[in-house]
């Protein structure tokens, strides 16, 4: 079991391993699917998704949000370029039980929902993921990407000097299983 602690330095550690890749002549490097070019992995729902997901996992405060980084595109990039096949796979296969799940919490249109009833299911989902007792690895997974796509980026890495989780509280001494 890994501690929150343990799983954030996890984090920070694969945030610096994607700098790092970008600054190896290219090799490694993540294009980013521009949000008015062509969609390289994901199809126009799943894009619609991402971008929401990414949006309530990071809004925009005082600080750059995920839409301001451009999180989704950077993930378009990552899984088309980077990623294998069985990782395409799961990824899509999580995206797919998350709308399932989020379109059942909200009467059936997580991405039509308003803004209160979308937090509100992803709180739920949120929770339930880290809790002890499911698998929701994807879901966490694709929070993961998310968080580490946004610090990838150099106004997610040089503006934001504090993230504040949301959805979600701080419980600074949880293991995770």
């Amino acid at each position: 079991m890994k501690t929150r602690r343990e799983f954030i330095q996890g984090l920070i550690v694969s945030v610096g391993g994607v700098a790092a890749l970008s600054a190896c002549d290219g090799e490694g490097y993540i294009n980013a699917t521009s949000p008015d070019g062509t969609v390289r992995f994901y199809d126009e729902s799943e894009w619609q998704l991402v971008e929401k997901l990414a949006d309530l996992i990071i809004p925009t405060t005082e600080t750059v949000g995920a839409s301001d980084v451009n999180v989704v595109g950077y993930l378009d990039g990552l899984m088309s370029a980077w990623a294998n096949e069985e990782t395409q796979v799961k990824h899509l296969s999580a995206l797919k039980k998350i709308s399932v799940r989020l379109n059942e919490t909200t009467n059936g249109n997580f991405l039509s929902a308003g803004l209160r009833g979308s937090e509100d299911a992803l709180i739920q989902l949120d929770t339930e993921a880290f809790s002890d007792s499911n698998d929701w690895s994807g879901y966490r997974d694709f929070k993961s990407y998310v968080t580490s796509a946004y610090f990838a980026t150099e106004r997610g890495a040089t503006e934001e000097l504090k993230w504040v989780a949301i959805p979600g509280r701080w419980d600074p001494s949880v293991e995770l299983t």
